[in-house]
C-alpha cells in the first residue's frame, strides 16, 4: 500500500508536490469503510481522487507516479546503452538542468519503506531505499550516488549485494531495483514485486487509453480475459447487474474472425448482454450495447484482478462515458472490505465532481495553477476551517476551496 508520494520539478510541477494517502486524525475512530489500517497499524485511505480544472495538472500528478513505477520496475530493459532517461521536466523552467526528485513511501509485506531518487535526464543522481524498523527510524539499504569527479556510481548496501557483479550490470540511467532481474537479489526481487502490483491507464504522453478510444478491441480482449477466468467473470457480471443498466445476465461465446491486416483466422471471444421482456430472454451482441454499459464491462476486467492481487490502480479520468451514479460503485469496489479484502488503493482523476458527495475531506487533492504556470497541489484537510459536516461538493462548487474552472 501507498503512504504517500513526493515530487518535484516534473512537468507541471516545478516546486514539491506530496499526495499522501494517511489519516492523520489522532484520537477519532471513523467506522468509514473508506479507510482501513495496514498492517504495520498506519491508518490510510483506501480512494483519492484529484480534482481539478482543466490543464491544471492532475493527469501530471498521476504521470509521476507512473513514471516512477515504471521507471524503478523496468527501466534496466526499456532503456538501451547510454540512451536519456524519458524524465519530463518543469517545461518553463530557466535551468533546463534541475534534477527532478520522486519519493514513495510504501508498505509491502508488512514493512514499511522509503524509496528515493533524483535523477537528471543523462543519469541517476541519488537511489536509496529505506525501512522502518521498530524503533520507528528508516534505516537505509542501500544508497546509490552519482560521483561527478570519477563519473561513476558509488553503493553502500546492506542486502548481500555482490557489488563486483552490480557494477558491471549497472548503467547509469536505470534502477537498482530493475537491476534485480539480472543479478537476483532477494530483497529487491521483493521490491520489484511491489512495483509490479500499480496499474495505471497513464503514460508520458498522458492517458494512454480510455474504455471509449479502446472500442470493440477493447470489449474482445476483455472478453477473453473473463472467459479465461471464471471467477473475475462472475465477479464482473454481479457489478454489472448490481449497477442496474437493464442486464439480467451476461455471457461469452467463442467464435472465429478473419484479421483483416493478415488474413488469419483466428479465435475471439464475443460477449453477448441478456436482456429478460415480458418473462423472455432475449440475446444482444454486447457491440450494440449503450457506450456506458460496454465501457464498464472493459474497464472492470483492469480494475478487478487489482482489487484481488491488493494492487494499486491510478486512473486518469475515471468517469469517461460513464454515469456519475457508476463512480460511487466503483469507490464502494475498493471501499467494501466484501469486495477489496487485500485494502487495494484507488487514485483517480474526474471531472465528475459529484463524487466529492461520496467522500471525506482526507481523500481529496485539489490542483490548480499559478500564475506563473506552475501546479500546485493540497489535500482538502490541509485548508484550515474544513469541517468534517460540510458539504464538500456544494462548497467546492462555489469556489470555496480554489481549483475550479474559471467560467
Amino acid at each position: 500500500m501507498i503512504h504517500s508520494f513526493t515530487f518535484k520539478n516534473f512537468c507541471s510541477f516545478a516546486e514539491k508536490a506530496t499526495i499522501s494517502f494517511v489519516d492523520i486524525r489522532k484520537g477519532v475512530e471513523t467506522k468509514s469503510n473508506m479507510f482501513c489500517d495496514s498492517p504495520s497499524g498506519t491508518r490510510l485511505s483506501k480512494v483519492t481522487t484529484v480534482i481539478g480544472p482543466n490543464a491544471s495538472g492532475k493527469t501530471s500528478a498521476l504521470k509521476a507516479l507512473s513514471f516512477l513505477g515504471w521507471f524503478v520496475r523496468n527501466s534496466f530493459v526499456g532503456i538501451e546503452g547510454d540512451q536519456e532517461i524519458p524524465v519530463d521536466t518543469f517545461a518553463f523552467s530557466s535551468n533546463k538542468d534541475d534534477n527532478s526528485e520522486f519519493e514513495l513511501v510504501f508498505e509491502h509485506e508488512k514493512n514499511i519503506y522509503k524509496y528515493i531518487l533524483h535523477l537528471c535526464r543523462e543519469h541517476i543522481i541519488n537511489e536509496e531505499l529505506y525501512q522502518k524498523e521498530k524503533t520507528q527510524h528508516f534505516n537505509y539499504l542501500f544508497k546509490r550516488s552519482w560521483n561527478p569527479e570519477t563519473k561513476k556510481t558509488d553503493i553502500a548496501q546492506r542486502i548481500n549485494l555482490r557489488t563486483e557483479v552490480v557494477r558491471e550490470i549497472l548503467r547509469k540511467n536505470v534502477s537498482l531495483v530493475s537491476t534485480s532481474v539480472a543479478i537476483k537479489n532477494k530483497v529487491l526481487t521483493e521490491i520489484s514485486n511491489f512495483w509490479s502490483s500499480i496499474f495505471t491507464n497513464v503514460n508520458r504522453s498522458g492517458k494512454q487509453w480510455n474504455t471509449t478510444a479502446l472500442g470493440d478491441k477493447g470489449l474482445l480482449e476483455a472478453s477473453k480475459s473473463y472467459d479465461n477466468d471464471k471467477k473475475l467473470f462472475a465477479r464482473a457480471v454481479n457489478f454489472l447487474r448490481n449497477a442496474d443498466i437493464g442486464l439480467s445476465g451476461i455471457f461469452i461465446e467463442r467464435g472465429e474472425m478473419k484479421n483483416t491486416e493478415t488474413g488469419e483466422i483466428m479465435d475471439y471471444w464475443f460477449p453477448y448482454g441478456e436482456h429478460e421482456v415480458d418473462g423472455e430472454k432475449h440475446k444482444l451482441e454486447f457491440f450494440y450495447e449503450s457506450s456506458g454499459t460496454k465501457n464498464l464491462f472493459v474497464l472492470l476486467h483492469y480494475l478487478l484482478p487489482v482489487v484481488q492481487s491488493g494492487g494499486i490502480a491510478i486512473i486518469d479520468e475515471l468517469e469517461v462515458d460513464l454515469h456519475p451514479h457508476l463512480l460511487p460503485l466503483i469507490v464502494e469496489l475498493f471501499a467494501n472490505p466484501q469486495t477489496n479484502p487485500k485494502n487495494s488503493q484507488l487514485l483517480f482523476t474526474s471531472h465528475s465532481v459529484e463524487i466529492l458527495n461520496y467522500l471525506e475531506k482526507e481523500q481529496v487533492v485539489l490542483v490548480e495553477k499559478n500564475e506563473n504556470c506552475k501546479s500546485e497541489l493540497y489535500r482538502l484537510d490541509e485548508i484550515k476551517g474544513v469541517r468534517r459536516d460540510d458539504n464538500i461538493y456544494a462548497k467546492y462548487m462555489a469556489g470555496a476551496y480554489g481549483a475550479v474552472p474559471n467560467i
